[in-house]
């Protein structure tokens, strides 16, 4: 009885390979669709973290993970953050327990490129925001306009 069964594994694991490194190697670089100013800086596409307080970076989102990147709106989840400033910003306590779905939206055509401009920042299905004591009510959502360019 001939023994077939490695050499057909060995032959398709060859030409799988090869599929593979050509359409890697032959797909066209990524071109962004929309990008996000972060409190002035450069054109980022797809960031891993965003500030909300562009003055003291008291709040914001970080270790983002997009699921979803679009001309008109994004998607992802992150930890949101955010600092008591108690007794000031600078000695105050960061509560940054928060897992939370980020949405960006409001596309518009600036300075030559296409941003996302509104930022809708959710608690996951049944959680809550972890919130600074003296700052209540706690929020179901926090929201911000990245507009850096027209105040």
């Amino acid at each position: 009885m001939k023994r077939t069964f490695p050499r057909i594994f060995i032959t398709t694991l060859l030409f799988v390979s090869a599929l593979v490194g050509t359409t890697s190697a032959n797909a066209a670089p990524m071109i962004p669709s929309a990008y996000y100013n972060n409190c002035g800086a450069a054109a980022v596409f797809m960031p891993s973290s965003i500030t909300q307080f562009c003055g003291d970076a008291g709040a914001g989102v970080v270790n983002i993970k997009w699921s979803y990147w679009g001309a008109k709106s994004a998607k992802g989840v992150g930890t949101y953050y955010v600092n008591a400033c108690d007794p000031t910003c600078v000695a105050g306590k960061v509560y940054k327990t928060t897992k939370v779905v980020v949405v960006l939206s409001g596309a518009t055509k600036t300075h030559g490129k296409n941003y996302l401009m509104n930022v809708t920042v959710t608690p996951e299905a049944g959680k809550k925001f972890v919130w600074p004591p003296k700052q209540r009510p706690v929020p179901k959502k926090v929201t911000w306009i990245t507009d850096m360019w027209r105040s």
